[in-house]
């Protein structure tokens, strides 16, 4: 459950969820090196496949990278309250990322090349734009002076939602790095929560909390990806 405009440090749940993602992130490392993948396979019926090592190591690197750069958020840039089942909720989520794509990379032998690593330019991208628009957030909201104010500024002039557009640029990018087609549900399924249902429910907050506010600036902004949707 989401709390919005509830606030809280709530350090137990965020001790608990990093604890989790630190479990969900060692399976991952048994996956793609330490030869469960090939056992997931087995269990799985699938024929087993020659092994691309590089990919594997990049894939794990996604990981740690997604990990440590979400960690500020969790502990600086996130002030609501998080609830004890958004704390074991949200890092099942995660593994979807962590375990799916490792998988799904795991199994495909393909040589590395230059899509791989646009997937992994796009994926730096989206992770360093999250970044910056959960730090404009977090400084907004710490000026006295923004108070009550709707912030619309900065990358936030792009969509009203531009950490998500941010989500689904690096997800994007990670599903490229696997190779896999089967990666293109994780990205479909992610604009479908976002658009049908995150998106919503934190609008009809904001509606309320800024009103007119957020009405102008809905009639000038989209949603989600910039200038499109």
């Amino acid at each position: 459950m989401i709390t919005y405009g509830s606030y809280s440090r709530s350090l137990p749940q965020k001790v608990i969820l990093v604890v989790l993602e630190l479990v969900i992130l060692y399976v991952s490392y048994l996956i793609l090196f330490k030869g469960l993948g090939n056992d997931v396979l087995k269990m799985l019926g699938l024929p087993l496949k020659s092994v691309n090592h590089l990919r594997c190591s990049i894939i794990f690197t996604l990981n740690v990278i997604l990990f440590l750069a979400y960690l500020p958020t969790i502990f600086v840039f996130v002030r609501r309250k998080i609830s004890w089942q958004e704390a074991v909720s949200l890092p099942i989520a995660f593994s979807v990322y962590y375990l799916g794509f490792s998988l799904l990379g795991y199994y495909v032998p393909k040589a590395t090349n230059w899509v791989d690593w646009f997937g992994v330019v796009l994926f730096i991208l989206g992770v360093s734009l999250h970044f910056t628009a959960e730090l404009q957030r977090f400084m907004f909201k710490k000026d006295s002076h923004n108070k009550g104010k709707l912030l619309t500024t900065g990358l936030w002039r792009l969509s009203r939602h531009v950490n998500y557009f941010a989500d689904l640029l690096w997800v994007t990018g990670f599903a490229m790095v696997t190779r896999n087609w089967w990666s293109v549900l994780i990205v479909a399924f992610l604009f479908v929560f976002f658009y049908f249902f995150n998106i919503p429910l934190q609008e009809k907050h904001l509606a309320q909390k800024y009103g007119s506010q957020f009405q102008e600036y809905k009639s000038k902004t989209k949603a989600l990806i910039p200038f499109i949707l």
